[in-house]
C-alpha cells in the first residue's frame, strides 16, 4: 500500500494504531518472572537545547563539570561522531521526532509563534510519540516543543504536556532561565517562578511516578537552559566558572561570513558568556542526575533506555561568533553548530557498556533506535511513507563489525554538507550570495575549517565524488515540494530566514 503525501496526519495516526495491534497483542506489562532483556524498556530522552558536543566532559572538555554525563557514558554507549541533521532548533527537533530530513518534512528554520506564520507544519507526519503511544507507551513532553506554530496547544501524541505559553513576555519567555515563566499545562496557561529547569524536572519526576508501573513510558524532557540568553543561571555555578581560566574555546578566530547581527558577534572577552553557558550545562547535568537517581530508587534504571543529546550545537566564541548556523549571512555549517553529545544507556538491553563508537550517528538513527528498542515494527506502507534515512544502532551493538554508512549529512535551508571524516563539502543553492559559493575543507589538516579548498585543482576529484554522494542521498529521500533546493519558494517559517534576508538584500542591491 502506498500513501500519498497529501494525506492528513489523522490518517497517519490511524495507520500507526493499526500496526500497533500486533505489538499490543504481545503484552505491555512488566513481568517480574520475565528477563529484563526481553521486556520493553522505559525510554527517557533528555533533549538539551544548543548544547555543543565540545562542551561535554565525556568528549574531552575538562573545564565543564558534567559528572552525570560521565556516569551515563560509563553505563552505556558514547557516540563520538554524533551530528545534527540541521543546526537550527525546529528542523532538528522535527527530524528527531519524524525520522526524516528537513527536505522531507519541510521545516527548514525555527518556527515563529506569530499568527502570521500559523500553519499545520506536522499535518502529514507520523511522530515518534504517536508510534510509541499506539504501541502501549505512556508519553510525555516536558519542556520545549518548537515543532509547531504554538506550544500552548498540546500535540495529541503526548498524554502529558507541559510546554510553553507565550504569556505577556511573548516568545522569548521560554528562554528565561530564572524568573516568571509562562507554561502550557495540558493546554491551560500557568506561570511558575524560580529556575524553570527545576520546575520542569519536578514535573518529569511526577510523570514517572504517577503512572501504572506495568506500563512502559516515553519521556521527552526538553529544557532550554543551554540556549541564550547567557544570564540567569545559578550564581554559585556561574561563579565557579568565573574563577577559572577557560581555554577550551579558541581565541582570536574570525568567520569568513559576516555576522547576521550584532548579537551574533562574540565579545572580545567571552569569559562571562562561557561561564554562564557552562553553568547551564552543569545545571542540566544535575537535573539529569536527579532523574537517574529516581529511576535507580524505583528499580527501573536497569531497563530504561536513557538518552542524552541536543538538538544541535553552538558557537560561544568559535570563529568569532555567538550562535549557530543562522549566526551568519549566508548561514554557516561550522562543526561546532553540527556536532552534538549523544550518549545512550540501557543496561538490560545493550551487550556492552562504557564503550565509544566512532561512527556517523544522528537524530534519524536515534529515531530508528528508539523504535527498535521499543519493539515497534512499522508496517511496510508506513515505512515507505516515513522513508527514514536512519538506521537502528541495536544490530551494530550486537555485531560491531557490521557495515555502517560512511558519510555525515546536514542541511539548513539552501545549504547542505557532506563529510567522509576527512573532507567536508558544503553546497549552496539559490538564492546565492555572489561573494560566497561552495566550500571544501580538509578536516584533518584544517579542523578549524579556515581554508576553503573548493577552487584548488588538486581537489577537484574529491569535490566531484562527495558532490555525487550528496546528490544521490538527497535525491533518494527528499520531497520535491519540500527540498531545501527550492526553500525560497516554500512557506516561510519566520520571515527572517537567512535565504529570505539574502533574497531581500539582493533585490535591494539590484
Amino acid at each position: 500500500m502506498t500513501i500519498s503525501p497529501d494525506h492528513s496526519r489523522v490518517l497517519m495516526t490511524c495507520l500507526a494504531a493499526i500496526l500497533a495491534i500486533s505489538t499490543l497483542a504481545c503484552g505491555n506489562s512488566v513481568n517480574e518472572d520475565e528477563p529484563l532483556s526481553t521486556q520493553r524498556p522505559n525510554i527517557v530522552l533528555f533533549l538539551a537545547d544548543d548544547h555543543g558536543q565540545w562542551a561535554s566532559g565525556p568528549y574531552g572538555n575538562e573545564e565543564v563539570d558534567t559528572p552525570t554525563l560521565d556516569r551515563l557514558a560509563q553505563s552505556g554507549i558514547l557516540m563520538s561522531d554524533a551530528t545534527s541533521p540541521s543546526p537550527v532548533c525546529s528542523p532538528a527537533r522535527t527530524s528527531l521526532l519524524t525520522g526524516r530530513l528537513p527536505s522531507q518534512h519541510g521545516i527548514h528554520d525555527f518556527l515563529s509563534e506569530s499568527p502570521d506564520f500559523n500553519k499545520d507544519w506536522l499535518a502529514d507526519e507520523v511522530l515518534l510519540p504517536e508510534l510509541l503511544r499506539n504501541a502501549g507507551y505512556r508519553t510525555a513532553l516536558i519542556g520545549k516543543w518548537h515543532c509547531a506554530a504554538t506550544s500552548l496547544e498540546p500535540d495529541p501524541s503526548f498524554d502529558r504536556w507541559l510546554s510553553y505559553d507565550q504569556g505577556p513576555e511573548d516568545w522569548p519567555n521560554q528562554y528565561l532561565h530564572q524568573g516568571t515563566v509562562y507554561l502550557s499545562d495540558q493546554g491551560t496557561p500557568i506561570s511558575v517562578d524560580g529556575f524553570q529547569l527545576e520546575h520542569l524536572g519536578r514535573a518529569a519526576r511526577e510523570f514517572i511516578t504517577s503512572g501504572d508501573p506495568e506500563q512502559p513510558y516515553f519521556l521527552l524532557f526538553s529544557p532550554t537552559d543551554s540556549h541564550s540568553p547567557f544570564t540567569g543561571h545559578p550564581e554559585d555555578l556561574v561563579e565557579h566558572y568565573r574563577n577559572q581560566t577557560l581555554t577550551a574555546v579558541p581565541s582570536g578566530e574570525t568567520s569568513a561570513f559576516p555576522a547576521a547581527n550584532d548579537a551574533s558577534v562574540a565579545p572580545d572577552d567571552s569569559g562571562e558568556t562561557l561561564a554562564q553557558y557552562y553553568a547551564a550545562v552543569s545545571h542540566q547535568d544535575t537535573e539529569l542526575a536527579t532523574l537517574l537517581d529516581l529511576l535507580e530508587a524505583r528499580g527501573e534504571l536497569e531497563n530504561t533506555l536513557v538518552i542524552y543529546t541536543s538538538d544541535h550545537g553552538l558557537m560561544v566564541g568559535h570563529h568569532g561568533l555567538l550562535g549557530k548556523s543562522n549566526a551568519t549571512l549566508p548561514q554557516n555549517l561550522y562543526g561546532e553548530s553540527i556536532r552534538v553529545p549523544m550518549i545512550l544507556s540501557w543496561p538490560a538491553g545493550f551487550p556492552e557498556a562504557g564503550i565509544s563508537l566512532d561512527i556517523p550517528f544522528d537524530h534519524l538513527d536515534l529515531f530508528q533506535t528508539i523504535l527498535d528498542a521499543a519493539g515497534v515494527d512499522l508496517a511496510e506502507g508506513l515505512q515507505r511513507r516515513i522513508n527514514s534515512p536512519g538506521t537502528s544502532l541495536l544490530p551494530k551493538l550486537h555485531d560491531l563489525d557490521m557495515e555502517w554508512r560512511h558519510y555525515r549529512f546536514t542541511e539548513h535551508g539552501n545549504a547542505r554538507q557532506i563529510n567522509d571524516g576527512r573532507y567536508k563539502l558544503i553546497r549552496r543553492y539559490p538564492p546565492l550570495d555572489p561573494r560566497f559559493g561552495d566550500e571544501l575543507y580538509d578536516l584533518e589538516a584544517d579542523p578549524r575549517e579556515s581554508v576553503n579548498l573548493i577552487k584548488t585543482p588538486d581537489y577537484l576529484e574529491i569535490v566531484a565524488g562527495l558532490g555525487a554522494a550528496l546528490d544521490l542521498h538527497f535525491e533518494h529521500y527528499e520531497d520535491p515540494d519540500r527540498t531545501g533546493r527550492t526553500v525560497i519558494d516554500q512557506p516561510p517559517c519566520n520571515g527572517i530566514e537567512p535565504w529570505q534576508k539574502l533574497a531581500d538584500h539582493l533585490a535591494t542591491a539590484s
